[in-house]
């Protein structure tokens, strides 16, 4: 392995990982900055009432998009490997 192929699987390895936690980080940040304004707007600094709205949102982002992100990861594994069996020139007759 070339230092180019090893640069190229940590780079597809983290667009894979951003892929795959993406939507569960935004719905966390978006709902823990729904909940910092109405803590500030009301004055009530509750540890509990940060923490349930952010696990929530990633419960729901998790029910709603499961199969999204299997088939997602399945079709990248997939191009990867087809691309990869193709320019070593396994399988060909």
């Amino acid at each position: 392995m070339s230092e180019a192929d090893i640069v190229a699987a940590v780079r597809g390895m983290l667009v894979v990982t951003l892929l795959v936690v993406g939507p569960f980080l935004a719905a966390a940040i978006v709902s823990s900055f729904i909940v910092g304004l109405l803590q500030a707007g009301t004055r009530i600094n509750d540890l509990t009432l940060s923490f349930v709205p952010r696990f929530a949102a990633t419960m729901a982002v998790l029910y709603t998009e499961l199969p999204a992100l299997w088939t997602r990861k399945a079709l990248i594994y997939r191009d990867r490997l087809t691309t990869r069996v193709g320019s070593t020139g396994y399988g060909r007759g």
